[in-house]
């Protein structure tokens, strides 16, 4: 099956008040949508309702084929899901960490896809071997986003999910992990969720982009469009600019 992942009329929110209302999403094997908004527009209220962190109000996930509400350890086991970094466990070392997440998603925590990708082994790539073996409490928000990320890799899942995960990246592991994600996607294997405000980032890294508003998707680029974009300077900023500004004035 191509496709990873289907969002069909999803609303979702605390406590019975829907935040994100009517989303519709889907992606297929290859797939890089960069998810965008502002402070408070619903990014991560919907990826806690994608990944089954909060319940539907409304509306389906299907994860792989899998209905997250009928089979949710089935769907859970097709995405990795990189969690934000000051969620890690501090008393934890790295390396337990990744041992915990390998136990839970029924893995070997050496089953990441280096094998797969140019530059070979992700702990050297992304330098994570000094600290492995190091209470997460010591980590630096840089060093704890790139746990989260390792562990989103452990069992090479079809769909891969970045809750802001690279915006506290220095630039050198900021540029690894942007290649990590383009190469596996490019293999045809995986697909990925990257929510973001780097928003210069999207049209280098992402095949399409979709920016939120007030709990709602409220404009898409395909992949021709971030294309242009990417050609001139600026010209995507300015566009995601325009229409925040364009529906905070509605």
């Amino acid at each position: 099956m191509d496709e990873v992942l289907a969002v069909s009329g999803l609303s979702a929110g605390y406590r019975g008040r829907a935040v994100v209302r009517g989303i519709d999403l889907s992606l297929r094997r290859g797939d890089i949508v960069g998810l965008l908004g502002a402070n408070g527009s619903g990014k991560s209220t919907l990826i806690r309702a994608i990944t089954g962190q909060i319940p539907l109000i409304g509306g389906s996930v299907t994860v792989g084929g899998v209905d997250l509400a009928a089979a949710p350890e089935r769907a859970k086991a097709s995405f990795g899901l990189a969690i934000e970094p000051h969620e890690l466990p501090a008393p934890l070392s790295g390396r337990q960490y990744i041992q915990l997440v390998a136990s839970i998603r029924r893995c070997a925590p050496d089953d990441l896809p280096s094998g797969d990708l140019p530059g070979g082994d992700l702990l050297e790539r992304l330098e994570l071997r000094r600290w492995i073996d190091r209470p997460i409490a010591e980590y630096s928000l840089g060093t704890r986003a790139k746990l989260a990320i390792l562990a989103a890799l452990l069992g090479r899942p079809p769909l891969l999910i970045f809750d802001e995960t690279l915006n506290g990246l220095d630039p050198v592991a900021a540029w690894e992990v942007k290649r990590v994600i383009t190469a596996l996607c490019a293999s045809g294997r995986h697909a990925a969720v990257v929510s973001t405000h780097v928003v210069e980032a999207v049209p280098a890294l992402c095949s399409r982009a979709v920016l939120m508003a007030e709990g709602s998707l409220s404009r898409s680029w395909d992949a021709a469009q971030l294309a242009e974009a990417h050609r001139v300077p600026g010209a995507f900023e300015e566009s995601v600019m325009q229409a925040l500004r364009t529906r905070a004035a509605a």
